[in-house]
């Protein structure tokens, strides 16, 4: 009988060691990590894409900024100081946030007009009304010498076809005999406007709308 007691020891270690570890839902480990199994996760390729293709919303210029509304797009606007090809524009929405304030600027053909303060609306030549937007001194051109702006000419008006310093327009008279039919053009600040066929009364980019 005392031989048999180291047998009883072995066959019980042999047991235990044979006796298989738990896997699947088992409380002897945590359970394997297999990632993110539902959307959303860090793996997950959801999601939107390209949010910016195309351009910004903050009113950033295309390449080389803009010369008129028609380089911005729809529900965009060319805007800022600067009223020649060297001196482009930038692109900004049309429906803004802009301040309340009423400033005076120069617009690019020569005529005061008023915008907020942070939202012009298009571009011009001062952040002034025209009369004072310059020091020289009054109106010294006559009629039919070549003009960039209406306040250079005696005759108050400054009009033809050319937007730049070297396609300048055409001092004239308010005064004068003008057909009165009705005819678009579409201005130097990209903006539509109408006149008689024969006295377009301002400086402009071609004939038709914009």
């Amino acid at each position: 009988m005392p031989r048999l007691a180291p047998i009883a020891v072995l066959l019980a270690v042999t047991a235990i060691v044979a006796c298989p570890r738990p896997q699947d839902g088992g409380t002897d480990g945590p359970p394997a990590d297999d990632g993110p199994s539902v959307p959303g996760g860090a793996l997950d390729p959801g999601g939107p894409v390209g949010a910016n293709e195309g351009g910004g919303d903050d009113g950033s210029p295309p390449a080389g900024g803009c010369l008129s509304d028609a380089d911005c797009g729809d529900g965009r606007v060319c805007e800022g100081l600067g009223c020649t090809d060297d001196q482009p524009g930038t692109c900004a929405p049309s429906e803004r946030m802009c301040t309340r304030d009423s400033q005076a600027y120069c617009g690019c053909d020569g005529q005061t007009f008023r915008a907020s303060g942070s939202c012009p609306g298009r571009r011009y030549a001062a952040k002034a009304p025209c009369e004072g937007a310059s020091p020289s001194p009054a109106p010294s051109k006559d009629d039919g010498q070549p003009c960039l702006r209406a306040n250079e000419c005696k005759g108050g008006v400054c009009e033809g076809k050319g937007c730049t310093d070297d396609q300048p327009g055409t001092c004239a008279s308010k005064t004068r005999m003008c057909t009165q039919d009705v005819a678009s053009y579409c201005g130097c600040d990209g903006q539509t406007f109408t006149g008689s066929g024969s006295c377009p009364g301002q400086r402009y980019a071609k004939r038709g709308e914009c």
